[in-house]
């Protein structure tokens, strides 16, 4: 258990400060067009990788994307809504042609397009998603769902 949180921790560096020499090393070999999260195992990997890739899915379990100016994060596949364990929408995503949380963003207001989000999602979605502060001079950032801190 320590060593998979330690894992994790280091999947958390890779994701949080890609800029580092090991990132860079890292994401050049083995990431280069996705991130930690995105990345999948194949033929070939080191085993110290193949350990890294299992922290970084213990991460994907305890992750949430807050929310800055949206462009970032995926509204049907990433967790970004704060509730439950599954924090993604529990409405079917059906014919919606929406893929980024940017596209839910008034782009004269930078709020909310309160209207839009009542049309596409349910109830229960709507109204934990207007809730989310919005900053469009943010970029979306990582958070630990269980702290804050």
């Amino acid at each position: 258990m320590f060593n998979l949180a330690m894992l994790s921790r280091q999947a958390w560096r890779l994701l949080t400060s890609p800029d580092t020499l090991c990132g860079q090393v890292l994401m050049a070999r083995y990431f280069p067009n996705s991130d930690i999260l995105h990345c999948v195992q194949r033929a070939g990997i080191s085993y110290t990788w193949r350990s890294n890739l299992r922290g970084a899915e213990l991460l994907k379990e305890c992750i949430i994307w807050r929310i800055g100016n949206g462009e970032n994060v995926k509204i049907w596949e990433d967790p970004w809504l704060p509730k439950g364990s599954i924090r993604k929408p529990v409405t079917p995503r059906r014919s919606c042609l929406l893929t980024r949380v940017n596209e839910l963003i008034d782009l004269i207001t930078g709020e909310w397009d309160e209207q839009l989000i009542r049309d596409i999602f349910w109830l229960e979605d709507a109204a934990g998603i207007l809730q989310i502060p919005v900053d469009e001079h943010m970029e979306d950032w990582p958070g630990w769902y269980f702290d804050p801190k």
